[in-house]
């Protein structure tokens, strides 16, 4: 997940906390997330869980698994790889080791985290909860709410080139769908967001 991925949803998170100070203390509904408060690695629980579903697997207790083996168990634990995953898997012509299973799912666990986090970050922004919000067009983007608090809080907002180019990374990744259908986003400035953090998730 890149450094852009955590900056808009600190952001997107701030504004939401501002929103609601505004608000006075009686509607307060601040999460307290802090800076993208991640986890670092798995909790002493998941890697129990995942430890033993790791020797499950491994009959011959030789703590290895081949790719296919790998396959099976993180489909098991819902986390099934891509047919991408697997080819780079393969192509190290190797087995697999606990602790590289153990990175995988830290990594993994994480991307998990991330993603709800940036989820939570763009809802702030859909307030029909439709799954859809507003970045604004190049011709009328100042009724944007989701522009205007990305360019105009935090320590640094973005500018409007920033604004633009970031969004621009991820836009012309496919087309996005909007409310009016496939490939529209960038006509109406309607974005399926949960589209959009998945493309966000793959850089």
């Amino acid at each position: 997940a890149t450094h852009a991925a955590h900056s808009l949803a600190r952001l997107a998170l701030a504004s939401f906390c501002k929103a609601s100070l505004r608000r006075g203390p009686a509607r307060l509904q601040c999460p307290a997330l802090g800076p993208m408060a991640l986890p670092a690695g798995l909790t002493e629980e998941q890697e129990r869980e995942f430890t033993e579903a790791f020797d499950d697997l491994d009959k011959n207790r030789t703590g290895f698994l081949s790719p296919f083996e790998l396959s099976v168990l993180m489909r098991s634990l819902g986390h099934a790889l891509s047919d991408e995953e697997m080819r780079n898997i393969a192509a190290d012509d190797r087995n697999i080791s606990k602790a590289d299973f153990l990175n995988l799912m830290a990594k993994r666990e994480q991307d998990v985290a991330l993603q709800d986090k940036l989820m939570e970050a763009f809802r702030v922004f859909d307030r029909d909860r439709s799954g859809f919000i507003n970045i604004g067009t190049r011709d009328d983007r100042y009724r944007s709410e989701f522009y205007t608090q990305m360019t105009s809080l935090g320590p640094t907002p973005f500018t409007e080139k920033e604004f633009d180019d970031f969004m621009a990374e991820y836009m012309a990744e496919e087309p996005v769908p909007s409310r009016a259908g496939p490939g529209s986003a960038n006509d109406d400035g309607e974005v399926d967001y949960s589209v959009l953090v998945g493309l966000m998730l793959k850089k």
